[in-house]
């Protein structure tokens, strides 16, 4: 037990000033994304939009060697992540092995809610339900409310019902309270879309700054 939770410390401190010094807003702009036209140079793999919350992932140990190669290819950050892959990013992130584990376990839930979509049946990851899964888990942290309240952040994007289709709706809209869940610059979440490698890294890295700043004030208040 005192190993689990000196690894699950260390792990906390190096992501924790790993994503301090990626500050950078967690934005999906399609201006950004590394798109270049024919005959066009292009842009250098640190100027995406989510080189800098991916590589501090990479740094504090968390991605693996997917998402090293992903950081080293010009395109890798646009690729969809599979659900095994987000998975060992979230566990890794609480401090937590990747996997399933035993049946109503910590573990057990984290992988329910990051790697079992549709029953486990996809071989990639929608954002709204890599997006949903992470408000459950914060809930079971106890970081974010399980309510979902009136829905009046989802309501502003134009595509928010299928999250609504899908049961998604309510974890969604604490993470769009949160400002966790940001949208594209046409006013769509795109929540059916496979989420890439580069999304993820910037989903997780608001999460996981929203949870800092929270135990933050809960410090103050000592």
């Amino acid at each position: 037990m005192l190993k689990a939770l000196k690894r699950k410390a260390l792990c906390w401190l190096v992501l924790t000033l790993a994503l301090l010094e990626a500050a950078v807003p967690a934005r999906a702009d399609d201006a950004v994304l590394g798109r270049v036209g024919a005959g066009e140079t292009p842009a250098p793999k640190e100027a995406h939009w989510a080189w800098a919350p991916a590589k501090a992932l990479l740094d504090a140990g968390i991605g693996g060697a997917e998402l090293r190669a992903a950081l080293e290819s010009e395109t890798g950050l646009n690729r969809a992540i599979t659900p095994l892959e987000w998975n060992a990013y979230v566990a890794r992130a609480v401090g937590e092995e990747p996997g399933a584990g035993e049946t109503g376990g910590r573990r057990y839930w984290l992988y329910a809610y990051t790697a079992d979509e549709a029953g486990g049946g996809r071989s990639v990851v929608s954002r709204g339900y890599a997006a949903a899964g992470l408000a459950k888990i914060g809930n079971m942290y106890g970081f974010i409310s399980g309510s979902g309240g009136a829905l009046e952040h989802l309501r502003r994007f134009k595509d928010w019902g299928w999250l609504e289709e899908k049961g998604y709706a309510g974890p969604c809209e604490e993470m769009a309270a949160a400002g966790i869940l940001t949208g594209y610059p046409d006013g769509t979440l795109r929540p059916e879309a496979p989420l890439t490698r580069g999304e993820a890294a910037a989903l997780l890295k608001g999460w996981f700054e929203y949870w800092e700043k929270l135990q933050g004030k809960k410090r103050g208040r000592h």
